[in-house]
């Protein structure tokens, strides 16, 4: 039914946690790919040492040696050969009921384009972000609330709107951008219960992601301007600062793990 792809770059740190908790899922109809972007340490290994205690499912390794997230998308979404495709992140924490839930909210409205769920802080279910993002979700339905840690798509129909593609879109907020391309295609779907928890590691989004202007601008402009506000605003605002994707890749501004 469904292919998690997890990319990673220099994860050792980290994709133990993740994979752990997907271990957990108590709904196990879902295959695993793992999509290595030249990572330099060893999160390979650590990512096959945790897999052995997942030996139900089937999980396989890809590279991809062009550097930058949005690549390693590309290879692991067309790799996928399932009706559904989630991408998450590999210092992300998922709750046992996460591939439930998605699973459920697709087989509810098989004609959606894409599923998304809340990143909430550590014991943040029902808190403040939670409430929030969810008025989000209820209030602009047809725009994406969170990001690739928690995405998943119609594999026909994200294949159709042309996926993850750098030549389409080289910069940061691949997931937003993801998203406006696949929603034509049909709903968005949010639920209570699907959520994740990302780690809070990044010190400095500065060069990752949009400013304040251009959130609000997101949240307040009309869907129909979409393509404008992508692809001819925001794409020379990201080019005049360099906000490639691979930026994404910079781990100087993070806040190391414990």
């Amino acid at each position: 039914m469904l292919t998690i792809v997890l990319c990673f770059y220099n994860e050792e740190q980290w994709i133990a946690r993740t994979l752990a908790s997907l271990a957990t899922q108590t709904d196990r109809r879902f295959s695993l790919i793992l999509v290595d972007n030249g990572s330099t340490d060893g999160s390979v290994a650590a990512a096959r040492s945790a897999l052995k205690g997942m030996a139900d499912i089937d999980a396989r390794f890809i590279s991809e040696p062009v550097a930058g997230k949005i690549h390693a998308l590309r290879a692991g979404t067309m790799a996928a050969g399932t009706r559904y495709v989630a991408t998450i992140d590999a210092d992300t924490i998922y709750p046992p009921h996460y591939t439930a839930t998605l699973l459920a909210m697709f087989a509810r409205r098989p004609d959606a384009s894409c599923a998304i769920g809340f990143g909430l802080p550590p014991n943040g279910v029902d808190g403040w972000t939670h409430r929030k993002l969810r008025f989000f979700a209820w209030a602009l339905p047809r725009k994406c609330h969170s990001g690739g840690y928690a995405q998943a798509f119609d594999t026909a129909r994200l294949m159709a709107s042309g996926g993850f593609d750098a030549k389409r879109w080289p910069y940061v907020l691949e997931d937003h951008e993801i998203v406006n391309a696949i929603a034509k295609s049909g709903p968005i779907l949010y639920h209570r219960d699907l959520y994740c928890f990302p780690s809070d590691r990044r010190s400095d989004r500065s060069a990752v992601g949009w400013t304040l202007a251009e959130r609000i601008a997101y949240k307040v402009l009309p869907v129909a301007v979409m393509d404008r506000f992508f692809y001819s605003f925001l794409a020379g605002r990201f080019l005049r600062r360099g906000a490639a994707n691979v930026a994404l890749r910079n781990q100087d501004q993070w806040n190391r793990a414990d």
